[in-house]
């Protein structure tokens, strides 16, 4: 079954916290295919930019090789990036209407769904988002858990 994997779940492949090795292992070991959408390139960037420039957490060496690491992973691990598309912007507001949902996670989730033809199942380490693509026909895992 083809993963479809948002920014929550693949940060912890380069900040580790709770869930990193279950999303190591999904990424490492796993057969079958991993789509992320192209959103989650910007914030992935954004969010190990925060941690060194703004948070203090790690330095700016650090940084730059998370940053390296994870353009490794996309080319290394045959990730698949998704445009999202005017059809996606339709489908997130259609989710937004059904039920209150950060922008950024109705994106993820619309671009998610329209790959619900390869089964996919969608990883988050946000329960709610979980809850609500669980809601709309897709398996879900929750790398927090």
């Amino acid at each position: 079954m083809p993963f479809f994997i948002d920014t929550s779940a693949l940060f912890k492949r380069y900040q580790p916290e709770k869930g990193t090795i279950l999303v190591s292992q999904l990424l490492e070991e796993s057969q079958q295919p991993i789509f992320i959408s192209s959103i989650t390139i910007i914030e992935i960037i954004s969010n190990l930019k925060r941690l060194s420039e703004v948070d203090k957490i790690t330095t700016e060496e650090q940084f730059r090789m998370q940053h390296s690491f994870f353009y490794q992973d996309i080319s290394a691990l045959s990730i698949t990036i998704l445009d999202v598309t005017a059809e996606n912007i339709i489908k997130a507001e259609e989710l937004i209407l059904k039920r209150y949902m950060k922008p950024v996670d109705s994106i993820q989730l619309a671009v998610a769904l329209s790959l619900r033809h390869d089964d996919i199942t969608f990883v988050s380490s946000d329960r709610r988002l979980c809850k609500i693509a669980d809601e709309e026909g897709l398996d879900t895992i929750t790398p927090q858990d």
